[in-house]
């Protein structure tokens, strides 16, 4: 049999169309057409990601067998968590796009580039122009319903499809196809940390639920409070009531000893200076940015291993939190970034006041690090 009609052959098997293959490889649909009916054939560059997409070894097409690819993945996605723990989420979307021309329908690899692009333009606000946020949120749909097509309806409980779907939901605006979709999945109350503590037994399995309970409590809790708090009906002393609620209850949670999510609180209080500051108020604005930089200073300085001080957080410490670093910078760059946009004001505001010149004075030794 010729490599066309292999083509077709396997094409026809996995029921894949003409115009899904040529999406996956990036080229046209008649390119496609032309190696079934043997008119050209497939560059040799081009049969490693062919080999790839229909999951066959060299004995149907010179390219790479299944068991390699899996390590391969696995190769590529251990490099891509690496980028993620330091908040280098440019190198990520380099990494991904790369290796997607190898392994095209990979939905991993696909899901991965699909939040990699949605931290780094929408996250970290890189997407600055309206023109720029509409091509990348597109991109970002036309990446989750590539990679929805390539998971099998028996992953539906696979996180990272879950998170795709997510993503999807968000940028689609479609509540009809929205929720036909996220209704599909299974409804399930569980997650990895608390049948991890099944595996254990006395404090050290009570430690693993409690990891578990605070930091899927907590990352809801603020996520909720942070989007409610950006909704355009609410007024700036409505924000501010908002951002205090979660401050309050991050406090409560941790018996006052906020450890890890001290950065949560820091991001708070800059967010609740900025308010202030629009409300008139100078005082209450110079007094948060104050706040944030100390809650910046906490988490930045705590200690290794640093434990909670309620009895239900006992046995758990902060090396036990482990999360994905969303951007390179500290709480001190965050905190030094709102305060110098300038439609924010507060450098014009506060121009010779020795309470913020002296609080610019520490952050600018922070941030020059």
């Amino acid at each position: 049999m010729t490599i066309g009609q292999t083509i077709k052959q396997l094409r026809r098997e996995q029921d894949v169309t003409q115009e899904q293959l040529a999406e996956a490889l990036g080229i046209t649909s008649r390119a496609v057409s032309q190696w079934e009916t043997d008119r050209t054939a497939p560059d040799i560059s081009q049969l490693p990601a062919l080999a790839n997409f229909f999951d066959v070894t060299t004995d149907h097409l010179l390219g790479v067998d299944i068991s390699r690819k899996e390590d391969e993945i696995k190769r590529i996605l251990k490099q891509v968590h690496k980028f993620q723990e330091q908040g280098d989420h440019e190198s990520t979307i380099d990494h991904l796009r790369e290796r997607l021309k190898t392994y095209p329908n990979d939905p991993d690899l696909i899901t991965e580039l699909a939040a990699a692009l949605q931290i780094c333009y929408f996250h970290q606000g890189k997407a600055n122009t309206e023109e720029l946020k509409k091509e990348k949120s597109d991109e970002i749909i036309s990446l989750c319903e590539r990679a929805l097509r390539y998971y099998k309806p028996t992953e539906d409980m696979n996180y990272t499809k879950q998170v795709l779907i997510g993503q999807y939901v968000y940028y689609l605006h479609d509540k009809e196809k929205g929720e036909e979709l996220v209704m599909s999945l299974p409804n399930v109350f569980c997650t990895r940390e608390r049948f991890l503590a099944d595996l254990y037994e006395g404090n050290e399995a009570l430690a693993r639920r409690q990891s578990a309970l605070l930091w899927s409590m907590m990352q809801m809790m603020h996520r909720l409070f942070w989007e409610i708090s950006l909704a355009d009906s609410y007024t700036y002393e409505q924000k501010i009531e908002i951002l205090k609620t979660d401050d309050a209850l991050t406090e409560l949670i941790t018996g006052g000893k906020p450890n890890f999510f001290h950065g949560e609180l820091s991001v708070n209080a800059a967010k609740q200076a900025e308010f202030y500051l629009k409300l008139g108020d100078k005082e209450k604005a110079l007094d948060m940015l104050e706040a944030a930089y100390s809650h910046a200073d906490s988490y930045e300085n705590r200690p290794d291993g640093e434990r909670y001080a309620p009895c239900w957080l006992s046995e758990m410490d902060d090396d036990q939190i482990k999360v994905l670093k969303m951007d390179a910078n500290t709480n001190y760059d965050t905190i030094y970034d709102i305060i110098i946009k300038p439609e924010n004001k507060f450098c014009e505001t506060f121009d010779g006041n020795e309470r913020f010149e002296a609080l610019m004075e520490k952050l600018k030794e922070k941030v020059s690090k």
